[in-house]
């Protein structure tokens, strides 16, 4: 008979729909971002509110212009990731033994059906708020995408090895410092995208872009100086200096003037500006929920090591007679609980 240890592994069917619906994440949100990019008015091709999927790809096959493309590509792949997430909390709540996954993949849910809704408010209610629910739609799209990177993670075999490994407290601290950084520059971001004419969007985003560089280096600084280093620092590098660039290529597209008198020594590269932006919308996603899965992977190291240490405690070392469960056995029950 298998341990609970074993049987508290998730099938890897569950492991891969949890990566496609990661995968299918990733258009919708590059879709979504170019719709933002190209101007507000793309996203006001169809004032009928909701339409059916199969009316979205109709539609997408008679017109093949930019703005059609973005905007009902976009609301296609809504409906896939849609799909996806109920087989996902389905899959969750009765094929993994963890209790608190089943409520995690419910909460996926929810966030997709609800940053369903604020995608509708932000065509219906455009000439009102559309600004505004246009950046909650984009922000809260991020956090959709981290908490689906965070169920594939917790489906894969990276989470059942991690309990093996070893994160030090200063990085296991830091890394949600950095988790958080990350979050308020994007919020910071969606303003310079919505809201350009604020005070504190361009001054904050900008500024704060020094504060994130600095977290991420001492973050992976301080992963690289554990006895056993957390994987991540390589990719988490590579992102960081691809945004940087798209970052610097974005501001000198917004704020370049093509009729100044006087010359300017910093053009921006020749190729369209709103791909660099959605690009850059893109990438600072994808740093954010690498740095929320960095901060998963060593806090489970701590709380695997609190609970090995608690029931290696709680049972005690002589017994009068034949204990009906070892410490073996205890502690393997624990590891299936987490």
């Amino acid at each position: 008979m298998m341990d609970n240890c074993e049987t508290s592994v998730p099938p890897r069917w569950l492991h891969a729909l949890a990566v496609l619906t990661v995968l299918l994440t990733l258009p919708l949100l590059f879709l979504g971002a170019g719709v933002t990019s190209h101007g507000p008015g793309v996203a006001m091709i169809d004032k009928e509110g909701f339409r059916a999927p199969w009316v979205i790809v109709s539609r997408l096959l008679e017109n093949s212009e930019l703005a059609f493309v973005l905007e009902y590509g976009h609301r296609t792949f809504g409906f896939l990731v849609g799909l996806c997430g109920i087989g996902l909390a389905v899959g969750c709540w009765f094929f993994d033994r963890r209790p608190w996954m089943g409520w995690i993949g419910f909460l996926a849910l929810a966030m997709i059906c609800a940053q369903g809704l604020l995608g509708i408010f932000r065509v219906d209610y455009n000439a009102l708020h559309g600004r505004t629910f246009a950046m909650i739609h984009g922000i809260f799209a991020q956090l959709v995408f981290a908490v689906l990177v965070s169920v594939a993670l917790c489906t894969s075999r990276r989470w059942q090895t991690a309990r093996h490994e070893s994160a030090s407290t200063a990085v296991q601290r830091w890394s949600i410092v950095t988790m958080l950084l990350v979050f308020a520059q994007l919020v910071l971001g969606g303003l310079v995208r919505h809201l350009p004419d604020s005070l504190v969007g361009p001054r904050g985003h900008m500024l704060g872009a020094f504060v994130v560089v600095g977290a991420v280096v001492w973050l992976v600084f301080l992963m690289l100086g554990s006895h056993a280093p957390l994987r991540g620092p390589a990719s988490l590098l590579a992102l960081l200096a691809l945004q940087l660039l798209l970052g610097v290529e974005s501001w000198l597209a917004r704020f370049f003037v093509d009729s100044a008198v006087t010359h300017q020594a910093l053009l921006p590269v020749p190729m369209h500006a709103e791909w660099v932006r959605t690009a850059h919308y893109l990438v600072g996603t994808l740093i954010f929920s690498t740095t929320v899965a960095i901060a998963l992977i060593a806090q489970r190291q701590s709380a695997f090591a609190a609970v090995v240490k608690s029931a290696s405690a709680d049972v005690p070392t002589l017994t009068p007679g034949p204990s009906p469960k070892g410490r073996g056995e205890e502690v393997r029950e624990l590891e299936g609980a987490l």
